[in-house]
């Protein structure tokens, strides 16, 4: 694949990936949309709900046998054209036994569609800017359609809404013909060794810290709202303060795709989770005004969406075997459906402290497996300093 055609795939595959998870970046507002459509209880909200994730969790499981036996654009343009009849069927639904159905199948394919874009990303070479882009496009696709769908709800109605995301799955359809028809032979699974084999310390690591980073974000984000009631905040100000903190992404995803990994892996990665422990010491102890919540999550954002395209780039950089690239948009989706339930395990009652716990708890345990697995790995070659640029 020459230079042209390599950047062609990539733009597509960042264009993949961003797009074809906004139904679940804009989540509360779409959720929003079918409540006052079909009158939802919260119940019934929790199950819409639980049905995309879940359908999600499939979908990036699933994708792995696909390879075997189709080629990048027939899994994509397959999985789209999924993902746009589901959601074009939604703008007319009334009950809510189809909805589940729709909306377990638009997660399915639009779980296809994220892992499989990822993984073809981290096959290319520039993982960290292709990440860091994929972030930052992702970041900005959401925060505007936040902006828009609400607008497109008031000016068209419910169904005026839907086929607006509808349309941006008709964006997905025609990108996957930039994607080339068979895999290259060398993506080809041709060995039958045990999985573990060949695999590297410190992806394995990356790996795991990347999925510590995704359960502490999702355990603790669906509670900020509560964290600013609590606080005295109106509900209109704690909009504000989400939408505009949501910018914080913006500038954690830009770094990497313009610094790539000169500023080194393991030092990018400790900074966004450091920034992330600042933003859950505020909203455990210093939230008093709409100003401190915008702060939090600003904090929140930024150091997660630099952590993350960090974690990224390092696992894929250090998979000789190509096992944990697959693995990599499996584990970000699987652990913003597994978050919740795991709170729901761990948590009893009321307990916010333990909620702080837990999620910063969560950040150092992964920044603690990065360094341990990487002073593992150096350590096989004796006397050699640690390279922090991994």
């Amino acid at each position: 694949m020459n230079i042209a055609n390599q950047n062609l795939v990539r733009a597509a595959c960042i264009l993949i990936a961003a797009a074809s998870i906004l139904v679940i970046g804009v989540q509360p507002i779409f959720i929003g949309l079918l409540t006052d459509r079909l009158g939802l209880t919260l119940a019934q909200q929790s199950w819409a709900m639980s049905a995309e994730m879940c359908g999600s969790i499939i979908g990036t499981l699933l994708y792995l046998p696909m390879i075997r036996y189709l080629g990048p654009r027939a899994i994509t343009l397959s999985s789209a054209l999924l993902l746009l009849v589901a959601n074009a069927a939604t703008a007319s639904v009334t009950q809510l036994d189809p909805l589940l159905v729709l909306r377990g199948l638009s997660g399915l394919s639009s779980g296809i569609l994220y892992s499989y874009a990822v993984y073809w990303l981290g096959s290319m070479s520039g993982q960290d800017r292709s990440f860091g882009i994929l972030l930052l496009v992702q970041n900005a696709l959401f925060s505007s359609n936040a902006v828009i769908l609400p607008m497109m709800a008031e000016w068209q109605g419910f169904s005026g809404a839907i086929y607006y995301l509808t349309a941006w799955f008709v964006l997905v359809c025609c990108l996957c013909f930039c994607l080339p028809a068979k895999h290259r032979e060398e993506r080809q699974p041709l060995t039958n060794e045990p999985w573990l084999s060949g695999l590297s310390l410190v992806g394995v690591g990356s790996l795991l810290g990347m999925l510590f980073m995704q359960l502490s974000i999702y355990s603790l984000w669906g509670f900020v709202e509560g964290i600013g009631s609590d606080a005295g905040v109106t509900p209109v100000n704690i909009g504000w303060a989400i939408s505009i903190g949501l910018l914080g992404g913006l500038p954690g995803a830009a770094l990497p795709s313009v610094a790539g990994r000169h500023l080194g892996r393991v030092p990018m990665i400790l900074t966004g989770s450091l920034a992330v422990l600042g933003a859950i010491y505020m909203l455990a102890m210093r939230i008093h005004s709409a100003a401190d919540l915008m702060i939090a999550v600003f904090l929140m954002n930024f150091g997660w969406n630099l952590a993350l395209s960090y974690y990224m780039s390092s696992v894929v950089a250090n998979d000789p075997s190509g096992r944990l690239t697959k693995l990599v948009g499996v584990v970000q989706v699987a652990s913003a459906a597994a978050a919740p339930t795991l709170l729901s395990l761990l948590i009893q009652g009321n307990d916010r402290h333990s909620l702080f716990v837990l999620s910063s708890g969560a950040i150092l345990l992964g920044c603690g497996l990065v360094l341990s697995m990487l002073a593992c790995e150096r350590r096989k070659v004796h006397g050699k300093p640690l390279d922090y640029t991994v």
